[in-house]
């Protein structure tokens, strides 16, 4: 008897041993996982590169000279706030991406998830030369981290969505120029090579429905040529058919209520007519935006450049960074500026005896500019002959 009372007491004193064991480990385990949901980047700043991609973007995270991963995730938005909320819970997040074919999309999205993200214009992204000659998503990615977290990074201006579409319209008018002049192009290069001599009257880049007609007359008499005539002036006519009904729904927006008093401005000044003053309304949107005229003539690229090392100071005329669509309208509404604008022409005459007309015009051009920021600034109508 006395000695299965002493095997119970054993047997109890091992389950409270195995007890205990159990409350220790479990006292731990709680402890652990506590800790585990403690984890926060409160006051921490993560500087984040992205290196986008059609299907998968590179992710870079840097912060206080460390990097703290680098990963290849789907080119999603959703998956990359998921992604950087439940790595970096509480952190100040400060993304930056190059500007790309994926425009501003990816940009909005993050700022509506609570999270900075600025775009930057890939020029002015500096690489060494390890980076040129090791150019890897990973480096890119890691690179425009570590630019951010420097503070070495200028954001580019990110348009709202309404101004974005509705630039659409003149951007691809752009394109649509382009076609119909390249197909004008391939119909002359077929007339010339059938020997068939376009008329002096004819041959200039406006044609008119007498050329169209003349085309035919030449091609109808050889049915062999009539059949790819005909096909390239179709694609001609759909051509200038597009761009009529492009150029209405244009005006028709340029009439509308945001844009019309502005519009009637600019149409005001000499020079300036209704596809000039479209175009600058829809690629500058606000004009408050640009500080300074300063800031906006180097916007358009009217500003000069220079290459100066020691003693060597070199002009290299205006500069190459450019809005090149932009400036060359305004270049060339500058020329008809000086014929209608009294004071424009004594400045041009002014300027032709110290250079070049070529070279004075540029000068011209960039007075043309400031009258356009000073008009819709001052929301005063252009005075012409008054010179400012």
């Amino acid at each position: 008897m006395q000695q299965q009372s002493k095997i119970w007491l054993q047997r109890r004193t091992l389950l409270e041993k195995i007890k205990i064991m159990k409350q220790q480990t479990s006292a731990a385990t709680e402890t652990l996982d506590k800790g585990k949901t403690r984890i926060d980047f409160t006051g921490k700043t993560i500087y984040i590169g992205i290196d986008v991609h059609k299907k998968d973007w590179q992710v870079a995270q840097f912060h206080a000279g460390l990097v703290l991963g680098n990963h290849r995730i789907t080119g999603s938005s959703d998956q990359l706030i998921d992604f950087l909320k439940k790595r970096y819970p509480g952190a100040d997040l400060k993304c930056v991406y190059e500007c790309c074919a994926w425009g501003f999309n990816l940009q909005r999205r993050l700022t509506t998830a609570g999270i900075e993200c600025i775009v930057v214009h890939a020029a002015d992204v500096s690489e060494s030369d390890k980076e040129k000659k090791n150019k890897t998503d990973k480096v890119d990615a890691l690179k425009l981290a570590r630019h951010h977290a420097a503070g070495l990074l200028n954001a580019i201006h990110v348009p709202d969505e309404q101004l974005q579409k509705e630039r659409n319209l003149m951007r691809f008018r752009k394109k649509l120029l382009g076609d119909l002049n390249r197909s004008k192009n391939r119909l002359k290069s077929l007339l010339k090579f059938q020997g068939i001599d376009i008329p002096e009257k004819f041959d200039n880049s406006n044609w008119s429905r007498n050329f169209i007609i003349w085309i035919e007359e030449q091609a109808t008499p050889d049915p062999l040529l009539f059949e790819s005539v005909e096909v390239m002036l179709d694609e001609v006519k759909m051509q200038r058919q597009l761009l009529l009904k492009l150029e209405r729904k244009l005006r028709r927006l340029m009439s509308s209520g945001r844009y019309e008093a502005k519009t009637k401005l600019l149409t005001k000044i000499p020079g300036i007519g209704p596809i000039t003053s479209s175009l600058f309304l829809l690629e500058i949107g606000d004009i408050r935006r640009f500080k300074s005229f300063d800031a906006l003539n180097s916007f358009v690229g009217f500003y000069p450049g220079s290459n100066s090392s020691g003693e060597k100071d070199i002009a290299t005329g205006i500069s190459k960074r450019k809005h090149k669509q932009l400036r060359t309208m305004l270049v060339e509404a500058a020329w008809q500026a000086i014929k209608k604008d009294p004071a424009l022409l004594d400045a041009y005459e002014q300027l032709t005896k110290k250079m070049k007309g070529n070279k004075a015009i540029i000068r011209i051009a960039r007075k043309l500019l400031r009258r356009m920021r000073a008009v819709l600034i001052s929301g005063q109508e252009y005075e012409i002959g008054v010179v400012k």
